[in-house]
């Protein structure tokens, strides 16, 4: 804690579970800002898994019914929780929480924050009077649309997932994982595809996706269509992921379009090497020292970049220690919690 007095925050987020990274990542901050000594609570959408889930951590919760883009309804309810609770600053998560949330907290007379985790259309934050950007590019993309560079702060997302205890599978064929939702965006077809190109290299190359999504059964029927159901395993949705991470030999990320991609900070605290697409903020994140970087919808480039990693064991060790430095340093709670705590009192300062 700073000599600074604590403050009553108000995270207000829209989510169905906690299922997505960007809702991970703010439970990772709420916790570490209950631990430093702020009032923590929640406005969550009514009737809604998420809601529970974080009632059943301890923080007081308050479910508020959405049924619009902009709904009036839930901004007056919304206001009435902000005035009650005598919060000193808003922040918000996601689209409609930020459309709704900031006005509530306009209506109300309190500083608020969005925080925008992908490359979002700027209509959904222009009530907010501060935003966090989770990566520089996402910055660069909402200044582009017209936003003054200086209502925007870039506040990396921190990793939530404990560091697996467990020695690295002691199998002798190679595994390749990802975690992600599955929809056509994270490119996982892609990813299938690749493993196909290096099933002649490497007859027992296992892909293991973590995660649901829409595209889950597309990506299934592929995979039997290439003759390799066999070798790519789908698990699901899963919150001991570091189980998972703990049995991959190197972390596959082929995404179309990505804010950040905090699954990628996951896999490097866990002390994994990592071959991604560059696009969006994942350069932000793995940088040439902690993983190799290949053009989108590339399956072929996606092939040869793992090939070379699974050949190269020096290279791949090396890649793997210096992930999990980059994961420890730049992308820990502590960090994220004190930037953020510095946008609260830089705008409440601000405002007085």
């Amino acid at each position: 804690m700073t000599s600074e007095p604590p403050l009553r925050i108000l995270q207000v987020c829209s989510a169905s579970d906690m299922i997505y990274g960007a809702v991970q990542s703010l439970m990772v901050l709420a916790r570490a800002q209950r631990e430093a000594g702020h009032s923590v609570e929640f406005i969550t959408r009514q009737g809604k898994r998420f809601g529970s889930e974080v009632r059943d951590e301890g923080f007081t919760v308050h479910e508020i019914p959405a049924r619009l883009k902009v709904d009036l309804v839930s901004i007056l309810k919304m206001r009435s929780v902000i005035r009650a609770g005598k919060f000193d600053v808003v922040h918000t998560h996601l689209s409609t929480s930020s459309v709704n949330g900031c006005l509530a907290a306009r209506a109300a007379g309190v500083p608020s924050v969005a925080t925008v985790h992908g490359m979002s259309g700027k209509l959904s934050f222009l009530a907010a009077h501060h935003m966090i950007a989770v990566s520089k590019e996402i910055k660069n993309h909402l200044v582009a649309q017209g936003i003054k560079p200086e209502r925007i702060s870039v506040v990396y997302n921190a990793y939530g997932a404990k560091a697996a205890q467990q020695a690295r599978k002691p199998e002798s064929f190679p595994v390749l994982g990802t975690v992600a939702r599955v929809t056509p965006l994270k490119g996982i077809e892609d990813a299938i595809r690749a493993v196909a190109i290096l099933k002649e290299d490497f007859p027992n190359v296992t892909y293991c996706v973590v995660g649901d999504g829409n595209g889950l059964e597309a990506c299934k029927a592929l995979a039997a269509e290439l003759e390799i159901a066999d070798r790519v395993k789908f698990v699901g949705y899963r919150k001991d992921i570091e189980t998972y991470l703990a049995q991959m030999d190197l972390f596959v990320f082929p995404s179309l379009k990505e804010g950040m991609g905090i699954a990628l900070v996951e896999a490097m605290a866990n002390g994994l090497a990592t071959v991604a697409t560059k696009v969006g903020g994942i350069p932000e994140v793995i940088t040439p020292d902690c993983g190799i970087l290949v053009p989108p919808q590339s399956q072929t480039d996606l092939a040869k970049a793992i090939s070379a990693l699974l050949h190269d064991k020096d290279m791949r060790e090396a890649m793997e220690a210096a992930a999990k430095h980059r994961a420890e340093t730049v992308f820990g709670v502590e960090a994220m919690r004190l930037a953020t705590d510095q946008v609260y009192r830089n705008l409440i300062k601000s405002r007085t």
